[in-house]
């Protein structure tokens, strides 16, 4: 009953809202939102990754490995993915060849030409965060009524074909 109360109540001050003020209510609704998931995510169990402050679950480091399965890419290509820059890419590229999650496959005849290419150990680590994704999102949606469902699902379709 709180609850329908307060989302009525936020529907009804959005009415009032300047736009700016909506900006600013959506960025931290965002932020906490995330804030959230990473929170939850943190306090998941131990997915295998020996590398000291990295023992928890990687939403970054699953959408990496997802690209890296399906494409064995090179670093220019995985920045580009991600929208950073290239030295930002080494260093997680780098981390999780340090891990043993990937390697890297040289071009016997270009040997600038460098792929990533995903190991066993990666293939689990990738399949266990999908896993956890999996399970962290049908907990967050068995809180919200089918309609809302759709409606998120609809939301972020148009909002990520806004920006194909």
């Amino acid at each position: 009953m709180v609850g329908i109360y307060l989302e009525s109540l936020s529907i009804r001050l959005m009415k009032y809202m300047k736009d700016s003020q909506k900006i600013e209510y959506l960025i931290s609704l965002f932020f906490n939102t995330g804030r959230l998931i990473n929170e939850k995510s943190n306090n998941s169990e131990n997915m295998g990754c020996p590398v000291s402050g990295a023992t928890h679950f990687s939403m970054l480091r699953v959408e990496v490995l997802r690209l890296i399965e399906k494409e064995e890419p090179t670093m220019k290509r995985i920045a580009e993915y991600l929208k950073i820059k290239a030295p930002s890419a080494t260093s997680l590229v780098n981390g999780l060849v340090q891990i043993g999650y990937i390697k890297r496959i040289s071009n016997p005849n270009d040997r600038r030409m460098v792929k990533m290419k995903i190991t066993d150990k990666g293939r689990g680590y990738l399949k266990n965060g999908m896993k956890q994704m999996a399970e962290k999102i049908k907990e967050v949606l068995s809180k919200l009524k089918q309609d809302k469902i759709d409606n998120f699902i609809k939301i972020m379709e148009d909002i990520n074909n806004a920006y194909k």
